[in-house]
């Protein structure tokens, strides 16, 4: 499940790599250990060797450098690792919803019992959520991106063998979900860190979740078609193997020791910085939820989300149900929507620079074209019909859909950070992030069950009502945050 930027304590691992591009520390012990320059014949240029400085800590040889990924070629293997098991979370993400009506039948359950999938999901999640910290402590980045991949491969072997109760297809989504966790929170941080580039390459990596989950519903239904849809799980699988042999080269410096040390160097220079504040010990969970742009922004995520993941989910199961039941014909409608996340993630990044002041304002206006065509996707879908023109103007209309909500996400993660304070970056947005998450199960779930009482086609009104209530909360920021009009 998509999280967003997936800020946790982890955070501090690729934020403070930052901070130590062209800098030799010698407090709490550090000695630098690099006798290289930084500028070569008086050029501009460097050489990767120069930027990777080696410094002694508590016994320990750390490798620092900057994430530049056109100075240093191991950020660019680390951005492609991220881009490759982003493609994996965008294929399980999507592939419960293609698979519903095919579970539904070859397990003998209902919508409310399939729905279970994607509760079980989120506690693997919020579990990851809870041990992101440990974790880093314990093996580094690279130590938890290890575990997600392995714990990835052994769910996609087990779930490729078709499982015999629907209880052992439900129980894997608990591990999934706790490697989808740590993927989302280490790829977000780390491509949100760069110093190249950033905002593109996150656009490109939340694109790739998209373009991901867009080929899910085709190539699900054609393996479904020939009966073989525990097939579908080959991709995730292969994608997750290739993940695990890239991990060990690209993250090789991101150990536990340099976890260690860059939360060190974090809370000197954060107390260093704030040492005017009465207290600089880090806030209490009651005194994050008393700060405005926690409650908003988690608020907003928890409903975006769940809104983004029930169209995603549900519209297959909708479409067979209400408009035809040619399972290839309305896979390509499902697509349309991811296809518009993607393309609206990759491009309107490039719009919001130029056009708006900030993200705050693009995102009010994507919002409001968002609920726009979700209007007209309440208006379009009631009429049931299964004529060549009719699914084309549906398939552009949810493909709009896709285009405007798809930025609001990335858009969101960023505006947080521009209006918290900068010692509430790591808890309160881990905080926020944590809450919203659970909008990515939770609402998905609570649709099935309303579907399974009202009816499938009732699924537009419900996805529209909770566009309506995120774009209601997004109103509320320059109300309740203060001090900060300059983001918003």
């Amino acid at each position: 499940m998509e999280s967003g930027n997936g800020l946790s304590k982890n955070d501090t691992q690729v934020e403070m790599t930052n901070m130590l591009d062209h800098e030799s520390r010698d407090e709490s012990g550090v000695q630098d250990l690099s006798s290289h320059a930084w500028t070569i014949d008086g050029s501009d240029e460097y050489d990767a060797d120069d930027l990777i400085q080696k410094v002694e800590w508590k016994g320990q040889t750390i490798t620092t450098y900057p994430l530049d990924y056109q100075k240093v070629s191991v950020v660019k293997w680390q951005i492609a690792c991220c881009i490759i098991m982003f493609a994996v979370f965008g294929l399980s993400d999507q592939a419960v919803g293609t698979l519903i009506p095919t579970l539904t039948e070859y397990y003998h359950i209902s919508k409310v019992t399939v729905s279970l999938l994607f509760l079980i999901q989120v506690c693997g999640y919020t579990l990851a959520s809870l041990c992101n910290e440990k974790l880093h402590r314990m093996g580094g980045s690279r130590g938890a991106l290890l575990l997600a991949c392995s714990l990835c491969i052994i769910t996609y072997l087990l779930l490729l063998t078709r499982p015999s109760s629907f209880a052992i297809f439900a129980l894997c989504s608990f591990p999934l979900g706790l490697s989808i966790g740590i993927l989302d929170s280490t790829g977000n941080v780390f491509i949100g860190n760069l110093l190249v580039h950033k905002n593109e390459w996150m656009g490109m990596l939340h694109g790739l979740y998209g373009a991901a989950a867009m080929v899910t519903p085709p190539i699900g239904s054609y393996f479904v078609k020939i009966d073989k849809w525990s097939t579908f799980y080959a991709l995730p699988l292969c994608l997750s193997i290739v993940g695990l042999l890239m991990v060990p080269k690209a993250f090789r410096y991101e150990t536990s020791s340099k976890y260690a040390y860059t939360c060190s160097v974090h809370q000197e220079e954060t107390s260093f910085e704030e040492e005017e504040e009465e207290d600089a010990q880090a806030p209490s969970f009651g005194e994050l939820l008393k700060t405005p742009a926690i409650v908003l922004y988690a608020s907003y995520l928890f409903i975006y989300l769940g809104a983004e993941l029930s169209t995603g989910s549900w519209l297959f199961s909708y479409l067979l149900a209400t408009k035809s039941d040619d399972r290839i014909k309305m896979s390509w409608v499902t697509s349309s929507y991811w296809t518009g996340l993607t393309v609206g993630r990759m491009c309107l990044g490039f719009v919001t620079k130029r056009v708006f002041n900030n993200e705050y304002r693009a995102s009010k206006t994507y919002g409001m074209l968002t609920l726009f065509f979700y209007t007209l996707f309440v208006i379009v879908g009631w009429h049931d019909s299964a004529r060549t023109w009719y699914l084309t103007c549906l398939f552009l209309i949810v493909f709009l859909c896709g285009v405007f909500i798809g930025p609001l996400f990335p858009n969101a993660s960023i505006v947080a950070l521009q209006v918290l304070p900068k010692n509430l970056h790591i808890s309160g947005v881990g905080l926020a992030v944590a809450l919203g998450g659970c909008g990515n199960a939770m609402l998905p779930y609570l649709v099935g069950v309303g579907l399974h009482f009202l009816g499938m086609s009732w699924l537009p009104i419900l996805c529209w009502s909770m566009v309506l209530c995120f774009t209601v909360v997004w109103t509320l920021y320059p109300r309740f945050i203060k001090g900060r009009e300059e983001f918003l």
